[in-house]
C-alpha cells in the first residue's frame, strides 16, 4: 500500500510532515480527510485573524467559542486566529448549553464564535431561564459553519435578541477561511484576496464570470496551502459579484449578499431554481414562527412541502389562514407552489451544528 494512500493522491509532502488532521463534516458527502503541515496551520491562523480583525476583535476582547471542535477545522482556526490577535479565548467544547449560558453571565464575554443554528439554541436556553441576552454586554457574534448570518431576516432576529452585531464568515476545510463580512456590514462578503484566488464559473458553460449580478459556482485556489494544495477547488457554492465597493476602504472584491446557496441544495423543480435561503428569509419575518424548518421534495416532484415550527404562543391565531398566506407569499417569491405544514413547537429535531434544510426524496432510495 502506498504511504500516501491515507490522504489520497493530493498529498504533496511526505506524510511525516503532516502535523494536523481534520475532516469535513460529511453533511453532503463522505467526510474528506485534510492533512496540514505546521506551516499550513500558521497560515490557517492568519486567515482567521484577518476575519476576526475585520469584524472588530482586538486583544482586549474575551472570546467564547461555542462549539465542540473535535475534527471540524473551522473553530480550531478561529481559536488560533484569536491567539494571533492576542484576544482571550474561552474554549467551551464539551459544555452544555446551560453551562455556556452560565459562562456568558459570569465572565463578561465580548465575542461569541458559533453557528447561526447554535446562536438560536442559546436564545432558547436563555428564554427558559428568563435571561435577557441584551444585558450580557456581548459586542458581536461571528457565525461560521453554515449560511444564515447574511440572510436579512435571520441576521435581524439574532441582532435584536442579542443586542449586538452579527457577522458572517465563509470557509471550507479543503480551502481555508476565504471570505468575511467586515464591520461596515455592506451586505456582502469580502474575498481575502491576499490569500485566495476566487473565480465564479457559469453554471452551464463553466466560463469565468467577471460582471456583477450574474450567479455562478464559486471556485477557489488557496495560494499558500502546501500539505494538500487547493487548486481551483469547486466549492459547489453559488454567488455573484457585487457592483459597488465597500465603505470600509478595502479593495478586495465582494460577493453580493454572500453565498446564495449550494448547487446540491438548489431546489430544481418545474424549470425553476431556488435555494432554501429564500424560504428562510420569508419564515424569519414571521414572529409566530420559529427558525426551525425543512423543505421536502417528493420522489416524483409531485409535491414540495415546507415544514415549519410555530411559536408556543400561537393560541388564538388562525392556523389555516397563516398557511394560506405563507403559501401565497412563497409562490410570489419563487413561482413554485409549496404545501405549508405547520408543526407544533418542539416537534422538529434540534441541531447544535448544521441544520438540514432540504430533504430531496428524489435522491434517496
Amino acid at each position: 500500500m502506498d504511504d500516501r494512500s491515507f490522504y489520497g493522491d493530493g498529498l504533496a509532502v511526505p506524510e511525516e510532515d503532516v502535523v494536523f488532521f481534520h475532516q469535513t463534516s460529511g453533511t453532503t458527502s463522505r467526510p474528506q480527510r485534510q492533512p496540514d503541515t505546521l506551516e499550513d496551520w500558521y497560515w490557517w491562523g492568519e486567515c482567521w485573524a484577518s476575519v476576526l480583525w475585520a469584524q472588530g476583535v482586538r486583544n482586549t476582547d474575551r472570546v467564547l467559542i461555542g462549539f465542540n471542535y473535535n475534527l471540524f477545522i473551522g473553530f480550531w482556526g478561529a481559536h488560533y486566529g484569536c491567539e494571533k490577535i492576542g484576544a482571550e479565548i474561552l474554549s467551551t467544547g464539551g459544555l452544555s448549553t446551560e453551562q455556556r449560558l452560565d459562562k456568558l453571565m459570569e465572565l463578561k464575554i465580548t465575542t461569541i464564535v458559533t453557528t447561526p443554528t447554535y446562536a438560536f439554541r442559546l436564545m432558547e436556553g436563555a428564554a427558559r431561564r428568563n435571561i435577557d441576552l441584551k444585558t450580557l454586554g456581548i459586542k458581536r457574534i461571528i457565525c461560521a459553519g453554515e449560511p444564515g448570518a447574511l440572510i436579512p431576516e435571520t441576521k435581524k432576529e439574532l441582532e435584536q435578541a442579542w443586542g449586538c452585531d452579527v457577522f458572517d464568515h465563509i470557509g471550507a476545510t479543503e480551502v481555508g477561511a476565504w471570505g468575511y463580512e467586515c464591520s461596515s456590514k455592506s451586505g456582502g462578503l469580502h474575498i481575502n484576496e491576499s490569500m485566495f484566488l476566487v473565480e465564479l464559473l457559469d453554471m452551464e458553460t463553466k466560463e469565468v464570470i467577471t460582471e456583477p449580478n450574474k450567479y455562478g459556482i464559486v471556485v477557489i485556489t488557496s495560494l499558500d496551502r502546501k500539505g494538500k494544495p487547493c487548486i481551483r477547488f469547486n466549492t459547489n457554492d453559488i454567488a455573484c459579484w457585487q457592483e459597488t465597493s465597500c465603505e470600509c476602504g478595502r479593495t478586495y472584491r465582494l460577493l453580493k449578499g454572500g453565498i446564495s446557496g449550494r448547487v446540491d441544495h438548489l431546489i430544481k423543480a418545474r424549470g425553476t431554481f431556488i435555494t432554501p435561503a429564500v424560504i428562510e428569509n420569508i419564515i424569519m419575518a414571521k414572529p409566530y414562527l420559529t427558525n426551525e424548518f425543512f423543505i421536502q421534495i417528493s420522489k416524483k416532484s409531485t409535491e414540495i412541502s415546507v415544514h415549519i415550527e410555530i411559536q408556543q404562543d400561537i393560541n388564538g391565531l388562525d392556523v389555516e389562514k397563516i398557511k394560506e398566506e405563507l403559501e401565497d407569499e412563497i409562490y410570489k417569491k419563487t413561482s413554485l407552489r409549496f404545501k405549508v405544514v405547520l408543526e407544533q413547537y418542539g416537534k422538529l429535531a434540534r441541531s447544535d451544528t448544521k441544520s438540514r434544510r432540504l430533504i430531496d426524496l428524489r435522491k434517496e432510495s
